[in-house]
């Protein structure tokens, strides 16, 4: 049976864009929403012919058909590919509404929580190294802990076990993030916060956990976290248009980042990036994340017991959790072992998908933060898999 997607229902949906003038004129002062008359339709749309499209074989043909005509609202970029060969690589609909930029397969996006897996693997390499030792207190590696945080490992910061509170959900969190912060002034949010149950005793995913790796990844090297990520892993791979996000920065082909609601598709809120950093600070493409996804397939970043240990499930010592390694969320499609991460920031949803036994990666990138991205990957399992 073909999987189709809740946004097949919405083709005739149009969508209110805000553009800053009406049909009417200038928007009124007293509009706080500022909704207006002028409207598109959503539909599909195809990348500058500079930037070649790929779609290979009777899966790439059957995934792009799906996404084409079944999913049309959908907005960002795609990859997917199988034993290293791309059956399907390309940008739907705009990366700036406003100005009509189409997606493409070199679009920047933010990428969100996809940026764990990038933080525990810098972490494992200085574990190869000799440098970090998993289950040694994460006290050891930075100074003035607090004393409710001695007896939390670095194993329990990658897998969610440490008991630190979420700091994005802290009072006044949201106006919080719209300010610049440095890395000690991150931590400074929650070090007092108590924490939500003993080390190692439960299972909670904590964006808190990967603020400290990355605190914990710059006194070990005495570098920035930016500096190190760029020396050991994107300047090796070619990873040139892959980064940490800062919105002052001038970057070429960078999305701009939407919600829906309602009908209206409107510009996310303002976030610093620098509350991201280490957790979800990261910028990338599908094609740039897909050189990562084969470096890691080819053992380029880490050696196969690495590797296994990062996508190994951890519980929590009451049975919790489960569906999360070392920076890698954990699960299975119909038997195919999967490993993977999801994201959402302000304006973009996220996806990389691994399905480590059969050598297929799905990538997706979305610059629409209210985008059911996960009922596209299902859609796309489906087909790859041959269950359609």
């Amino acid at each position: 049976m073909r999987v189709i997607s809740r946004w097949r229902m919405q083709v005739a949906l149009t969508i209110l864009i805000l553009l800053g003038t009406s049909c009417g004129g200038a928007v009124s002062p007293n509009n706080d929403r500022g909704e207006l008359s002028a409207s598109i339709t959503i539909q599909s749309t195809q990348t500058p012919t500079s930037i070649p499209e790929l779609v290979s074989g009777p899966i790439g043909k059957k995934l792009d058909e799906y996404l084409s005509e079944d999913n049309p609202l959908f907005s960002g970029s795609i990859l997917v590919a199988k034993d290293g060969e791309i059956l399907l690589k390309k940008g739907f609909n705009y990366a700036n509404w406003e100005l009509k930029v189409p997606n493409s397969t070199l679009t920047k996006f933010r990428i969100s929580s996809i940026t764990k897996p990038f933080t525990a693997t810098l972490i494992m390499m200085l574990y190869e190294r000799g440098l970090i030792d998993l289950e040694e207190r994460m006290c050891r590696y930075l100074p003035n802990c607090p004393s409710h945080w001695q007896e939390i490992t670095i194993y329990n910061l990658l897998n969610h076990t440490s008991g630190i509170p979420e700091y994005t959900t802290l009072l006044g969190a949201n106006q919080v993030s719209r300010d610049p912060h440095n890395v000690s002034g991150l931590i400074d949010i929650f070090r007092e916060e108590p924490l939500d149950f003993t080390p190692g005793d439960s299972y909670q995913y904590s964006n808190s956990n990967y603020i400290l790796l990355g605190a914990v990844i710059e006194q070990v090297t005495n570098q920035r976290y930016d500096r190190f990520l760029q020396q050991v892993m994107l300047d090796p791979l070619e990873m040139e248009n892959s980064g940490m996000d800062d919105h002052r920065q001038i970057l070429k082909a960078r999305a701009s980042g939407y919600q829906i609601q309602g009908t209206l598709l409107v510009n996310a809120p303002f976030l610093d990036m620098t509350n991201a950093y280490a957790t979800a600070g990261m910028y990338s493409t599908v094609e740039d994340l897909f050189l990562w996804d084969q470096a890691l397939y080819s053992n380029q970043l880490l050696n196969k017991e690495s590797l296994e240990v990062m996508f190994n499930p951890n519980f929590g010592g009451d049975g919790s959790g489960g569906e999360y390694g070392l920076g890698w969320q954990i699960s299975d499609f119909q038997g195919h072992r999967k490993v993977g991460h999801t994201g959402s920031i302000n304006g973009f949803r996220t996806n990389i998908s691994r399905y480590i036994d059969d050598q297929v990666t799905i990538i997706l990138l979305s610059n629409i933060e209210t985008e059911d991205i996960q009922a596209l990957v299902s859609g796309m399992e489906e087909i790859i898999f041959g269950q359609n």
